[in-house]
Formats: C-alpha cells, sequence, structure tokens
C-alpha cells in the first residue's frame, strides 16, 4: 500500500537532493545527538527509528536497528539513506544511491519521507522490501512513519519502521490460502454428493474428485515448503533426475490447474538422457510456479512454452509466454506481498521462485520482458560444486 493521500509514483528528479558530506554532515550529525528530544524518541521506540536530513541520510539511530543488523558501530549508519542500510537490491541502480532509481519511484518508504516532507506534516505507508546480503535474497514488508522534526534551524525528519512481515505472511494465509481451501472443500463436497445420485457419471465424478484433491495437495505442500524455506528449516536432498521425468510431471501436474484451459503448454524435449542432481520437489515446485505464472498472464488460446538448454557450469530452466510485463510492476515482481493480480493474489508465486531457487538451491532466478520477445522466466541451476 502507497502512503495514503499521494501519488503512487513520482518523477525521478523529485529524489536527487545530493547529500552532505564531512563538515555539513556532521555539524548536522551533532545538532542531532545533542538534543534530547532526539534522545528520547530513540529511547522510546520499540521499532526501528532513525533520524534523516532533508537529504534522506541517516544521523542518528536507535539501538533496535543496531540489533537487527547486527551492527557493533554506532556510526556505521551515518551519511547513508535506509535503502543503504537494508541492502536493497536497487540501491547501485540510481546515481545518487538510495531512493534515485526507476524502481524507487514507487517505495513505500521513500514517498512516504518525501510526503512528510512536502505537506510538513506526519505522513505513514507502507515499504515493500527486496534485499541482498552475503548471497542470501530475502523480501520483508514494513509499516513506515515519518514525522517532520525541527532542531535548532535543522529540518529532520523521524523515521519509524515496524517490520510487518509476520503479519502481512499472516493475512495472505487466511484471506486467500483459506478461502481458496474453503472453495475447494465445497467442491470436493459438491462431487461427492453427485456420486450418490444413480443418475450420475460416477467416473466422471471420481476423476473430477481426484483432480481437485490433487490440487488441494499441491497447494498445501506449496505453503508448506514455503515456511520452511522462511524459517530456515528446508532441507535440501540432491537426487539424480531425468530432466525428461521431471518435464512429464510437470506437464500432468498443470493439466489439473484451471489456468491451462484453452491455453496451450508446449514443452520442448530435453537431450536425451538428459540428467542433473538436484531436489526434485523443490526444482518441480519452481518450475510449477513458473508455468503456472505464465499460463495466467497468457491469452485464451495462446501458448507457454518451457525449455532447458545447457551453460557453461550448469543448466537453464526458461519458461515463456508472449505477455510483456510493464517497468513499474518488473521491478517488485519478486516481492512478498506483491501481485499483478489485485486484492486476489497472494502475491508468492514469484517470491517463492526466488526463494526457493536461490537461497535454497544455490541457482539463480530471473527475467527478461520486451513488447517484441514476449516475457522469458528463468532458472539458472549450476552444477554441483
Amino acid at each position: 500500500m502507497d502512503p495514503e493521500g499521494i501519488e503512487t509514483s513520482l518523477p525521478i528528479h523529485c529524489s536527487l537532493v545530493g547529500r552532505l558530506e564531512g563538515a555539513e554532515l556532521d555539524r548536522e550529525i551533532t545538532a542531532c545527538l545533542e538534543n534530547p528530544v532526539v534522545s528520547a524518541v530513540l529511547d522510546a521506540v520499540e521499532s526501528y527509528a532513525l533520524i534523516l536530513n532533508e537529504q534522506r541520510q541517516i544521523l542518528a539511530a536507535n539501538a533496535a536497528l543496531f540489533r537487527a543488523l547486527a551492527a557493533e558501530d554506532p556510526t556505521c549508519f551515518r551519511g547513508l539513506r535506509p535503502g543503504e542500510v537494508f541492502k536493497c537490491v536497487h540501491v547501485e541502480e540510481g546515481p545518487e544511491g538510495c531512493g534515485t532509481s526507476n524502481a524507487c519511484t514507487r517505495c513505500g518508504a521513500l514517498l512516504t519521507i518525501l510526503a512528510a516532507q512536502q505537506q510538513d506534516g506526519p505522513t505513514e505507508g507502507e515499504c515493500l522490501l527486496g534485499s541482498s546480503q552475503d548471497g542470501k535474497w530475502n523480501a520483508r514488508e514494513f509499516w513506515v512513519r515519518a514525522t517532520p522534526l525541527k532542531i535548532y534551524g535543522h529540518d529532520f525528519l523521524v523515521l519509524i519502521m515496524r517490520d510487518i512481515s509476520s503479519q502481512k505472511r499472516r493475512e495472505a494465509l487466511e484471506q486467500i490460502f483459506l478461502h481458496d481451501l474453503m472453495n475447494t472443500l465445497q467442491g470436493l463436497r459438491n462431487w461427492s454428493e453427485l456420486l450418490q445420485s444413480p443418475t450420475s457419471d460416477r467416473l466422471d465424478a471420481a476423476r473430477k474428485i481426484m483432480s481437485i484433491t490433487d490440487c488441494l495437495t499441491e497447494e498445501v505442500q506449496a505453503q508448506r515448503l514455503l515456511l520452511q524455506a522462511e524459517r530456515g528449516e528446508l532441507s535440501v536432498t540432491p537426487q539424480d533426475l531425468f530432466v525428461a521425468d521431471l518435464f512429464e510431471e510437470l506437464r500432468i501436474t498443470v493439466l489439473n490447474h484451471q489456468c491451462s484451459a484453452q491455453r496451450e503448454l508446449k514443452i520442448q524435449p530435453p537431450a536425451p538422457g538428459l540428467r542433473i542432481l538436484s531436489d526434485g520437489r523443490l526444482l518441480h515446485r519452481i518450475l510449477l510456479n513458473m508455468v503456472i505464472n505464465a499460463l495466467e498472464a497468457t491469452p485464451s488460446g495462446g501458448s507457454v512454452g518451457v525449455r532447458v538448454e545447457r551453460e557453461d557450469g550448469g543448466h537453464r530452466f526458461t519458461v515463456h509466454n508472449p505477455g510483456c510485463i510493464p517497468p513499474h510492476i518488473a521491478s517488485r515482481i519478486f516481492l512478498r506481498s506483491f501481485s499483478t493480480k489485485g486484492p486476489r493474489g497472494r502475491g508468492l508465486g514469484t517470491y517463492s521462485m526466488k526463494l526457493l531457487g536461490e537461497n535454497i538451491l544455490g541457482g539463480e532466478v530471473g527475467f527478461s520482458s520486451t513488447p517484441e520477445q514476449g516475457t522469458q522466466f528463468y532458472f539458472r541451476l549450476p552444477d554441483p560444486g
């Protein structure tokens, strides 16, 4: 959710304000730290609390932030911007770091900060953040509140960030998954009742029940894998896999999904006898999410292609659909809780690809998308070390 009452994006020049350095920055830090109001604010807030200057640089932060980021030196954040402290994946893309890339134009934290500065009053919003640190990709959600604070003639800003990742995960589980579960159980009941009718096609009803049960099992397994991965409890069991068998299992699973209706899945046969070493259930889940997302983005009568190619040091699995992802969506495509499907979307499909593919299997998940070439999601699985 973007901050209430302000635009959901902004021209990039709005956030290009330069940075203070050297003596200028030191003077603001001193003015900030010597003020008792600042100390009281930082001590009173249990969430992450940061004091920013007009250039959105951090002058001071509270102990909660230091603990969360395992920072031993209390001065290590000074002069940085929030996205640089949280290792946002977009900090290197803009000319002035955090807040200056094209992806930043829809950052909930940046929009909240700019709104507070422009309106000279407190503003709230939510921020979806993708971060990368020590080779691990992560997605988090924050509630943010920015409040102007004037000290000794300086215009500062108090930025409060509360991690609501667990809350958003629970909301997705309760509002969407449980809703879908109830619909599925109702479908099972309806077909079971039909089995009791003497005039029913019992074989067809039994097939429908099996299909619904398979879909329900897949969904429960997907949720279980995701929760285990997020908790760091998911173990990897490498197996010697025939890619042809993997693709056939993928084809059969997709047939049970409604998104496959009136859309064609074209799986390019792999090289004869092609084998890889990986965890079959995780690789299946990653490819299944890629295919389902592609089918859902494909109009009726269209097709989705799947193939695998050998690359130096590994294999590259690719799923192609004819659509194009708009730039304002592309920058947030892997964020948890972000969905292109409106309120009915969970925003977990692409997120789980990234989480399982990179953090658990040690590969690389990405995509390319143009109006001419369509959209290709890929998973590059390296050879065992």
